[in-house]
């Protein structure tokens, strides 16, 4: 039986490119930034000589035990790079008018600009984070 949700990941190709689109950019909080090898992960993985450096994030104001954390996955060998694919990510923001605007200056690609949801009290958006992975931004409306 579930118990709760614990996190999600998205392999990127290079974890600066991704530390400043995800920490500085949204201003995520990293809590952990590490790189794993040697005989524990190769018994995870079933393989030889890996290495994968991998971070966890939290939301601002998040950072507890039982919260679920959002983690990058850059795998140094063997060398792996991100699938494009329709899964994405979700990120509630206060303005999300604001929100776009901002990361737009800072070249975040959308495909549209906030819309409000016919089914939902909510507005939202679809943009891409540097490897092409979907990001979608939603605004809780009052």
């Amino acid at each position: 039986m579930i118990r709760g949700f614990r996190h999600a990941g998205v392999v990127v190709s290079n974890m600066q490119k991704a530390l400043r689109f995800y920490r500085d950019s949204l201003g995520l909080k990293v809590e952990k930034d590490i790189t794993l090898k040697g005989a524990h992960l190769e018994k995870v993985f079933h393989k030889k000589g890996i290495v994968l450096r991998y971070a966890k994030l939290y939301a601002p104001g998040q950072c507890k035990r039982d919260t679920p954390v959002f983690e990058l996955h850059c795998w140094i060998k063997p060398k792996r790079t991100p699938k494009r694919s329709f899964n994405h990510i979700s990120f509630t923001v206060k303005n999300l008018d604001f929100e776009y605007r901002r990361l737009s200056k800072l070249g975040v690609k959308f495909i549209s600009g906030p819309l409000k949801s016919p089914v939902t009290n909510t507005k939202l958006c679809f943009g891409y984070d540097p490897d092409g992975n979907l990001i979608e931004f939603i605004e809780d409306l009052k």
